[in-house]
């Protein structure tokens, strides 16, 4: 083999939010970074997300905090609704109370939003620290030293994070665990222009809608420019080729034609603006994630079910505390080490909690009246401070 084209002390394999919190950290802490992204241009998926205080405290240790609220929207209210009939079956404060229980308020925005203000952050810290078309093809462990061939050319540093999500070619290479496994669920999301709602007005700025077997939800982005809508629904079998795809208008009205005037008139709405379908995957949970000099962060190590809204606040205590480990000078192992014995029990909890949130929403016998308790959060992941808990462990 040629020798290495490039040599930066931490290799990171993906350009999404677990990827880019670990460089920002690392580089604001002095450390050389190259992030490989397998994308030959950058472009976040997905339609929108939620931060929790958890989430928003942890990127303004990344010094983005200023950025992010400037194209976040800060909720007020949020309800869980009956599908049918539109009533409120309970609702909580957002806004200011949660900022004042949390110290750190719940944030919502595109996707893309976010993505874009950390890829500028990236970019001012070190306008080289991104490569585009790299896509992991392998990966050897060998003096110290760590080898990632690449479809861009091979690159060597002190150690790879591996932060290609679900798919991620980097935890393939450490164990070999096969493909994604289907979680039973569909979703279907988009954002729809506010002007195009028959019902503007919606009240509260954040609802779910739960039906039996399905839910909606959705949360205005983008001041009120724009609502995200994202809806799911348990199924047997998912047997399209591929994970994400154009929907189809006409699935979409049919798996919510009884529901509530206001769930159709989004329906209706999310048909005609580029919606897509998703097969929900996610995979068992490894014991370790750490090989050598190589370890994963966000989806390649947790794949979360987004039913608790942690699965970008993972990745992002991830990126943070993974900076903060190896930034510590000490041995690289031991570094990665450091990061796992912090993270993995904290992630592995999340990830069990999302799935049975998942569960107790779309097996709630919602029209039975048989006084079954209501779904609800109870919020406990956002008392952590990913920025200020202790590495010593």
């Amino acid at each position: 083999m040629s020798e290495p084209t490039y040599d930066r002390s931490v290799l990171i394999a993906g350009a999404g939010i677990a990827g880019l919190c670990t460089a920002i950290g690392l580089l604001r802490a002095g450390v050389s970074v190259l992030v490989l992204e397998q994308a030959d241009e950058l472009r976040e998926v997905g339609a929108a997300v939620s931060l929790a205080p958890n989430a928003t405290r942890a990127l303004d240790s990344l010094g983005v905090g200023e950025a992010l609220r400037a194209v976040a929207n800060r909720p007020q209210r949020a309800a869980l609704k009956h599908y049918r009939t539109g009533e409120e079956l309970l609702a909580y404060e957002m806004g200011d109370v949660m900022a004042a229980r949390w110290g750190s308020p719940y944030l919502q925005l595109l996707r893309a939003d976010l993505h874009t203000v950390l890829v500028d952050a990236l970019r001012r810290l070190d306008p080289t620290a991104l490569r585009l078309g790299a896509r992991v093809l392998g990966v050897e462990q060998q003096d110290g030293r760590v080898t990632v061939e690449t479809a861009a050319g091979r690159y060597t540093g002190a150690c790879l994070i591996g932060a290609d999500g679900v798919r991620s070619a980097v935890r393939a290479a450490l164990y070999g665990d096969g493909a994604p496994r289907f979680t039973g669920y569909v979703a279907w999301r988009g954002v729809v222009p506010t002007r195009e709602l028959k019902q503007r007005d919606l009240d509260p700025d954040t609802a779910v809608y739960l039906g039996p077997g399905r839910s909606l939800l959705r949360y205005r982005v983008r001041g009120m420019e724009a609502l995200n809508v994202v809806t799911f629904a348990r199924v047997d079998h998912w047997t399209e080729e591929g994970w994400s795809l154009a929907a189809d208008p006409r699935d979409l009205q049919a798996a919510f034609e009884h529901w509530h005037p206001d769930v159709r008139d989004m329906i209706d709405a999310l048909g005609r603006h580029s919606a897509f379908k998703w097969g929900l995957f996610g995979r068992a949970e490894l014991p370790q994630w750490q090989r050598g000099r190589v370890s994963l962060v966000g989806d390649a190590a947790h794949p979360m079910l987004p039913f608790l809204g942690q699965g970008a606040a993972m990745a992002i205590e991830d990126g943070v505390l993974m900076a903060r480990a190896l930034a510590q000078g000490h041995d690289v192992e031991a570094a990665l080490a450091c990061y796992e014995r912090v993270r993995h029990g904290r992630a592995t909890r999340t990830v069990t909690r999302a799935d049975a949130h998942g569960l107790r929403l779309h097996q709630h016998p919602i029209d039975a009246d048989d006084g079954t308790p209501l779904p609800q959060d109870d919020f406990m992941e956002f008392d952590f401070d990913v920025a200020t808990t202790p590495l010593n462990v």
